[in-house]
């Protein structure tokens, strides 16, 4: 019996070490999320490319503040806010494979897409709330209908935006598609403020 009693005493005391250093832990973590170091990389609506974390005593890369990262894509990301307008990303070029994912803040995959479902292939999204989608549809100008609308519950959010590259000789044009990634707050026009804010 007292082997039983100090064996139970012994999983106490683990398990109080273990939830002490979990509580110690959670700052450091809460400050080191996808959005936080994101946030590190470029201000809002700037879109950054994503690298993994150099070898040790390597020099570090702008963007490189994730573990891993598959080198047989480029990974591409932008952070956005929907407080003022619905958020509009964008690719001026065109890719054999990409898919793009909508995160909340929090970290929360809301939305995926890939080029197989998107209109002719190309990356054009339009994420916004409930409302800013329906006044655009309603109120917006921009004849363009390869826009995809996105809705979305959160405020805030970010969408990453990955390349396949299939073999290396294909990489600058994969390259080329992933920089010309635009990630911006929606126009006037395109969101169809201009028609609510004229007289």
């Amino acid at each position: 019996m007292g082997k039983f009693l100090l064996a139970i005493l012994i999983g106490l005391v683990g398990a109080a070490i273990v939830h002490i250093a979990v509580i110690f832990a959670i700052p450091g973590l809460a400050q080191n999320d996808s959005w936080s170091r994101l946030s590190r990389l470029g201000p809002l609506f700037s879109t950054v490319q994503i690298t993994s974390v150099p070898a040790q005593g390597a020099d570090p890369t702008p963007g490189a503040d994730f573990v891993f990262v598959d080198p047989a894509f480029i990974d591409v990301a932008c952070r956005f806010d929907l407080s003022d307008a619905p958020a509009r990303v964008r690719a001026g070029e065109r890719t054999g494979f990409w898919s793009a994912s909508i995160y909340a803040r929090n970290g929360d995959n809301l939305y995926s897409i890939s080029e197989r479902v998107a209109l002719e292939g190309r990356l054009d999204l339009l994420i916004g709330t409930r409302e800013q989608l329906d006044l655009a549809r309603a109120e917006g100008t921009e004849s363009d209908d390869t826009a995809i609308p996105v809705e979305l519950p959160a405020g805030e959010g970010y969408v990453t935006v990955r390349a396949l590259v299939r073999a290396e000789s294909e990489r600058p044009f994969v390259d080329r598609f992933a920089r010309s990634v635009a990630c911006r707050p929606a126009s006037p026009e395109e969101s169809g403020q201009a028609a609510t804010a004229s007289p």
